[in-house]
């Protein structure tokens, strides 16, 4: 049962204060992604053509637990947290929470409509295609977090209990759905198949054996 609190120790700061950037970088390891709507996934399950380079030494290193954000896409939500090891693109970012700050709390934060409003109007670039939300320009913006780490927590839990259910129903709606279009369909093919009878094909083609 999702349990819904009331929380009243929050505190705005600077996105700076509350992570790290991951800069470590390596070639070895599972090539992961960022994706918009499914967050951070295995490179293998997405489906994609693989362009990456030879040599992949550059790669940045992404640790579970870490949040990585695509910084040419965050002004549309490329973010998500990571529940691999492995290593990215050198066109991501890879943050890591302070003091010990929960990452799923901060992942399902930065996907907040106003916190994607505030990365698009910080992103760099002239145009849409070339915005891009570095480090630098990242860790400048404010958001609002629970002081408690405990608290981070418990927010997360019910965030993702929400998901779970919504999933459920998600499963539950396309099963019902499925099942109706079935059953449409087999009436329709019983009602086409009483019409139909079975014959030689003799008695219904003749064959022509003059003509060009």
């Amino acid at each position: 049962m999702v349990q819904f609190l009331f929380y009243i120790s929050w505190e705005q700061r600077k996105l700076k204060n509350y992570f790290d950037e991951r800069t470590e970088r390596s070639g070895d390891g599972e090539l992961i992604s960022v994706t918009i709507s499914s967050g951070i996934k295995k490179f293998s399950e997405l489906n994609r053509h693989d362009t990456t380079p030879d040599d992949m030494s550059h790669y940045k290193v992404v640790c579970k637990g870490d949040i990585a954000y695509n910084s040419m896409r965050m002004w549309q939500g490329a973010s998500g947290y990571s529940p691999y090891n492995g290593i990215l693109s050198p066109a991501y970012t890879v943050i890591v929470p302070k003091n010990g700050g929960s990452s799923r709390f901060f992942a399902y934060l930065l996907k907040l409509p106003y916190m994607i409003s505030l990365f698009c109007v910080h992103s760099q670039g002239l145009t849409k295609d070339t915005w891009n939300l570095k480090f630098p320009a990242f860790s400048e913006i404010e958001c609002s977090a629970p002081t408690d780490i405990a608290e981070q927590d418990a927010i997360a839990r019910t965030m993702e209990q929400l998901d779970n259910l919504i999933t459920l129903h998600q499963c539950e709606y396309f099963l019902c759905s499925y099942k109706n279009v079935y059953l449409h369909l087999q009436q329709s093919i019983n009602k086409i198949t009483n019409s139909w009878e079975q014959r030689k094909l003799k008695s219904m083609t003749s064959v022509i054996t003059k003509g060009t």
